[in-house]
């Protein structure tokens, strides 16, 4: 609950710190004037006033809150003996008009969404001034009392857990979110003195980060944006000369790639460092040079590079808020592999994904790494079975042993494939082919197995050569790795039994071997389109599933 109540407190802090638009100045003052405000005792003649029940009953009778809402208002206020929350015998409270200062400012508007905005509440706040008198069977300062936690409830679901759970799934997110106690959210905001920012929490950085690109992003759309658009077929390299040399330097300087453009329309040295500076953040080649697949991305407008921010903000929101101990992300679209040690990445790799065919993407989810198994057998999965495995069986007879297959009943037992008629068999093959252990199996020396209902897993690639590729949508919706072997030692280096020589011999000695990690290791398999990097710079990658298509129906639908 503390980490719960530091985070609250936090981001109405930073709302003021990093998204006022006035100068540094006036901000240090304002923010002087804030933390001032926060950290004053109350004063000592202070009167709690109390809710009547009957006004409790009468607010959740015509208001239509959810029945979750009623009962955390109910349950609220019961463990209070009644009391208010938000205002006392001298008015409003401090934390009621950061809360509202919260809800109005600017930021809360960037992505279209008047779902913060309550009329009623303003009605009400506004109209109770200095000199209005303040008694607790008031019925409008009941109602606004009660208005307030409300709409902190309603806060706090909205920014921190996101779209419904409904949407969630409609967003093909299956990813275990957070859970959040209002009432205790709420009681223990209102019982602290002072909001202090300390350490940050290893996930809402992320969000505060994207949030400042943000803003960076609105302001150039304000000032015109960029406006560049390209033949197909331009090829520019360090030396050329061309007319849209000048408008991409200044595309570049104002996303931050290029620190000082130009009017020439010489390809400089500067301008090859920046091309790269781009590349890089863009998930491309970084070859310096200007073609198909760096226009591509030079030629996305500003509008929609920040519903694209707006929408990976959303997806920050239903990410668990810490995690403890070792755990690995796979990212997607940026195809790689994090592995983290107490919130702090000790390496990456990349990673192949399933195609982008909706039938084979790699899906969205969260489970516990249970199982490493060495020169694994590879039980061809249904699907396959029968699109693929099947037909090549039936138009070459001597596809299963070209291939290193075998068949084998749901015992294990091996089945000659001469005593089955092949032919009669479509979607009811009653058998298991699996491919044996060797330097051709398709899941290479070893695999990683977080048991899931998705039959996804981690595994080696005897297709090394795909890793060159930037995009690498190659697989069925597995998740082969580049660096299997580091893994293995990573997750085995507190067993002094697994030397790198007996993990070698394990994973080429043609034997299936089980190993049963001694902690289950927590697995996210996440997708985020934008991100901003150790370095401070804005990343984006494509949308290879369509996922953020999806998410502009659901966050930007008129």
């Amino acid at each position: 609950m503390n980490k719960l109540l530091y985070l609250f407190s936090f981001t109405i802090f930073l709302s003021f710190f990093n998204l006022s638009c006035q100068n540094t100045e006036q901000q240090d003052k304002d923010i002087s004037n804030i933390s001032d405000t926060i950290s004053n005792p109350v004063k000592q003649d202070t009167v709690l006033l109390y809710l009547d029940s009957t006004q409790i009953i009468d607010f959740l009778t015509r208001y239509p809150l959810t029945e979750e809402y009623k009962e955390n208002i109910r349950s609220f206020y019961k463990k209070r003996n009644n009391a208010f929350a938000w205002i006392n015998n001298y008015g409003i409270n401090e934390y009621a008009g950061n809360f509202i200062n919260l809800l109005n400012h600017e930021e809360m508007r960037y992505s279209n969404d008047s779902s913060f905005y309550n009329e009623r509440l303003h009605v009400l706040y506004n109209g109770i001034s200095e000199d209005y008198k303040i008694f607790g069977n008031d019925s409008l300062v009941a109602e606004l009392e009660i208005l307030l936690s409300v709409n902190l409830f309603d806060y706090a679901n909205r920014n921190w857990r996101g779209i419904s759970d409904e949407k969630l799934r409609e967003a093909g997110w299956f990813i275990a979110r957070k859970n959040l106690n209002y009432e205790d959210l709420l009681d223990s905001l209102l019982k602290s003195k002072v909001y202090l920012i300390s350490a940050f929490d290893p996930v809402y950085p992320q969000y505060a980060l994207l949030k400042k690109h943000l803003i960076k992003y609105n302001d150039i759309e304000k000032r015109g944006g960029w406006k560049v658009s390209f033949q197909k077929g331009i090829e520019l390299k360090k030396g050329d000369t061309s007319s849209v040399i000048t408008a991409i330097k200044e595309q570049l300087c104002m996303m931050g790639d290029l620190a000082v453009t130009d009017s020439t329309n010489f390809f400089n040295d500067e301008l090859v460092s920046a091309v790269k500076k781009f590349q890089k953040r863009h998930g491309l080649k970084e070859n310096g040079l200007i073609e198909e697949k760096t226009l591509q991305q030079l030629s996305v407008p500003v509008h929609e590079r920040i519903k694209q921010i707006l929408i990976n903000m959303e997806r920050r929101r239903w990410v668990p808020a810490e995690q403890k101990g070792e755990y690995l992300v796979v990212n997607i679209p940026d195809f790689k592999l994090f592995v983290f040690q107490n919130d702090s990445l000790e390496w990456s790799c990349n990673v192949i994904v399933g195609e982008s065919k909706v039938t084979n993407n790699t899906v969205i989810f969260n489970d516990n790494l249970e199982y490493i198994v060495f020169s694994p057998y590879w039980n061809i999965p249904k699907n396959i079975l029968i699109k693929e495995t099947l037909p090549a069986i039936k138009r070459n007879p001597d596809y299963l042993s070209s291939h290193n297959m075998e068949v084998v009943d749901v015992k294990g037992k091996p089945v000659a494939s001469s005593s089955i008629n092949w032919s009669q068999y479509k979607n009811n093959f009653p058998y298991i082919i699996r491919q044996k252990p060797g330097e051709n199996n398709a899941l290479g020396s070893v695999k990683f197995l977080f048991p899931n209902s998705y039959e996804i897993y981690m595994h080696d690639t005897p297709e090394k050569s795909l890793f060159g590729e930037t995009t690498r949508t190659f697989s069925h919706g597995c998740i082969r790795l580049e660096e299997p072997y580091k893994l293995v030692k990573f997750l085995l280096r507190e067993d002094t039994s697994w030397t790198d020589e007996n993990i070698i011999a394990s994973m080429y000695g043609g034997k299936q071997t089980f190993v049963k990690l001694k902690n289950k290791v927590p697995v996210f398999i996440a997708y985020f389109t934008a991100w901003v990097d150790r370095n401070g710079n804005m990343n984006f990658r494509n949308d290879v599933y369509s996922h953020d298509e999806k998410m502009k129906q659901l966050l930007f639908a008129d």
